[in-house]
């Protein structure tokens, strides 16, 4: 069915991943990039400057200090090795936000507390020989995100914040979440395709063509083409294959070949071969997709994908 690539939902990590990616190393690059090689003053005034500003950020306390200086962000999770990345991750969450008034990182700490709840569970009735204690700590920290996903929940029910809308939608069929997502969607002020991505795999099910602009647009807010989705590739080849749109669907299996080494072209030499297809022109539009991923600057309406 052509809704089931979109509909695995490989944007779940993407769109966690892109709410916490890090811009620091992309800073250090613009940074030592503007300064000459024969400039060694300057550059060690600004390098130290910048060090000295960020030095909370780069020596950030460790897990073990956290919970000695601050024990009540620790002592309702499990203590025993078992989850301890898992845990690591909700109390960095916690410290890193104890004083945050908004509800952004809510939608990463209710992933790391779903992380979290399935690897205690898994290890809860795990019998310990030595220590019988463990499987008292395993229930405490089962009990604890239980509790804290459903405080969670039921804090950000009406939010506004498009992940959390998204997160009450796939979690629990809100409508209400779903159109304030789809609206946040709609709107110019979107910068994640991961998104994007997600509304396509609604709209998928019943409007082919608003799925492919969507997946345009998603495209269009890539920097970077090893960032983009494989899933969007193969959903825009799958979807004009269903609408019989060959020439697109030869354009989309080319391009997806330029990315996924596991892509077989044998469909796409099939469609040249039984539908008179003017290759020459469309590989030129291959290449100019592939030339605009790689730069960054992909505009369907510049590319006149409207004419396949």
């Amino acid at each position: 069915m052509t809704s089931s690539i979109l509909i695995k939902q490989t944007g779940m990590t993407k769109l966690l991943i892109n709410f916490n990616k890090n811009k620091k190393t992309q800073f250090l690059a613009r940074l030592f990039s503007n300064f000459s090689t024969f400039s060694a003053k300057p550059l060690a005034i600004v390098l130290l400057a910048f060090l000295l500003s960020s030095c909370s950020e780069w020596f950030e306390p460790t897990i073990s200090e956290i919970c000695d200086t601050q024990p009540n962000l620790c002592l309702d999770l499990s203590l025993d090795a078992r989850c301890r990345f898992e845990r690591a991750e909700i109390i960095r969450l916690r410290y890193n936000h104890k004083d945050d008034t908004s509800e952004a990182y809510k939608y990463p700490l209710l992933l790391a507390f779903e992380k979290y709840l399935v690897c205690v569970e898994e290890v809860q009735h795990i019998e310990h020989i030595r220590r019988k204690g463990k499987e008292a700590t395993r229930l405490k920290g089962v009990i604890t995100a239980q509790r804290e996903l459903k405080r969670l929940a039921r804090e950000t029910k009406a939010s506004l914040d498009p992940y959390l809308s998204y997160y009450h939608w796939t979690r629990f069929g809100d409508e209400q979440a779903f159109n304030r997502f789809e609206r946040y969607a709609a709107s110019q002020r979107i910068s994640d395709p991961s998104l994007l991505v997600a509304l396509a795999s609604v709209q998928v099910k019943t409007d082919a063509k608003k799925t492919v602009d969507t997946l345009y647009r998603a495209l269009s807010l890539y920097d970077d083409s090893d960032d983009v989705d494989l899933a969007i590739y193969h959903s825009l080849y799958t979807l004009a294959l269903d609408s019989e749109k060959y020439r697109m669907a030869y354009v989309w299996m080319a391009v997806a070949a330029e990315y996924d080494e596991r892509m077989n072209l044998d469909q796409a030499s099939y469609l040249k071969e039984n539908h008179n297809l003017p290759v020459s022109i469309l590989d030129k539009i291959v290449d100019d997709i592939v030339t605009a991923l790689d730069e960054g600057s992909f505009n369907a309406n510049k590319l006149l994908l409207d004419k396949l």
